[in-house]
């Protein structure tokens, strides 16, 4: 749509006011909507409790929720995969909060915005026209004015409207008029579009959003594949966990030596990274040697680059789990709990409600 320099009177106003709204409402759809994945993330955030801490709250949420489901291929996938474990996780969990109140959520927030920007661009409308009111102008200066007040708060680009720029505005009150009676109807065309636009296309940036947040370094322990806590991706200094898991839970096993010469057993090793730091036992490295596993960053690598504390205690959390999935995890592994792997009577009396109990304290 064009218009001549000469047009003037009611039609001619009426005409450009009608382009303007054309160019605005898809534009305020698009700064509304791309504003909202910011907006629910931080609400997802604030209602889940998985959500409302760091890396080691989600992960405590996410033990919670594997032990509730006792799914071991679950389990697998968090122990060998966590990185996208954790993006699964998160992603199921958008989807449930926009299968229960999110929807609604979603409308409050749209209607909160839809005020604001109503409020802006009424704004704009008024103060503009007060600048020019006493002048005879040219549409080109009053577009001027009411874009530099849209700037902050919304993605409308001046040169969009080169068309309509030279028109004469005779009448700036008739036009302030009928740009606000306008308003009403364009914000309702704007939360229409914003309706219909599909919640799925917001799930992967919000998803995006609440892991980054959550982020941290994702490099996992070397012998028990458990995920550094640094809330830091790429931090200076070792790598550390608070806590160790059972090697059994990869499928690690023991070795036997005869006539100085190592040989893989079918037997689990049961013991934490940290108990085994903490004894006499020998760490076989991938040349046939071996080392004193206290001496363990002797090995290079990546157990180079980790701090792993002597510590002969274990989580309860982990006994129950290689006691539960005990079956799961000779069949998965070929390996057995015997000899060196039996596992302790007392951790076959650990049940579920108590792991659930202490991750919950």
């Amino acid at each position: 749509m064009s218009f001549k320099i000469s047009c003037q009177g009611a039609t001619s106003i009426k005409a450009f006011v009608e382009f303007l709204w054309h160019k605005l409402i898809p534009a305020i759809s698009t700064t509304i909507w791309n504003k909202m994945p910011s907006k629910m993330a931080g609400d997802i955030r604030a209602t889940f409790p998985a959500f409302n801490g760091n890396r080691a709250n989600l992960e405590k949420h996410i033990l919670i929720c594997l032990a509730e489901e006792e799914n071991f291929d679950n389990y697998c996938e968090y122990l060998h995969n966590p990185k996208y474990f954790f993006r699964n996780y998160i992603e199921k969990n958008i989807r449930i909060y926009f299968s229960g109140k999110g929807g609604e959520k979603m409308k409050t927030f749209l209607k909160i915005s839809l005020d604001d920007i109503k409020n802006v661009i009424l704004s704009a409308i008024h103060e503009s026209t007060a600048i020019v009111k006493d002048k005879r102008s040219t549409a080109s200066e009053w577009l001027d004015l009411f874009c530099d007040h849209l700037e902050n708060n919304l993605v409308f680009p001046r040169k969009d409207l080169v068309s309509i720029e030279h028109q004469e505005i005779n009448d700036i009150q008739f036009f302030k008029e009928v740009m606000s009676e306008a308003l009403d109807p364009a914000m309702e065309r704007v939360e229409q579009n914003c309706l219909s636009m599909s919640v799925e296309e917001m799930v992967p940036e919000i998803e995006k959003m609440l892991s980054e947040h959550l982020c941290g370094c994702w490099k996992q322990c070397p012998f028990c594949r458990a995920v550094c806590t640094n809330t830091i991706p790429a931090h200076e200094g070792d790598h550390s966990v608070f806590f160790h898991r059972p090697q059994a839970v990869i499928g690690s096993e023991w070795y036997t030596k005869m006539f100085n010469i190592r040989t893989k057993t079918d037997q689990f090793v049961i013991n934490t990274c940290s108990s085994s730091v903490a004894s006499d036992s020998f760490l076989l490295l991938n040349n046939g040697s071996e080392i004193l596993y206290k001496n363990y960053r002797e090995a290079g690598g990546d157990c180079a680059l980790w701090s792993i504390t002597p510590d002969s205690s274990m989580q309860p959390y982990w006994k129950w789990f290689v006691c539960h999935f005990r079956s799961n995890l000779e069949e998965k592994y070929q390996k057995k709990f015997t000899g060196k792997g039996k596992i302790p009577n007392a951790w076959a009396k650990i049940t579920k409600q108590d792991v659930l109990d202490d991750l919950k304290k």
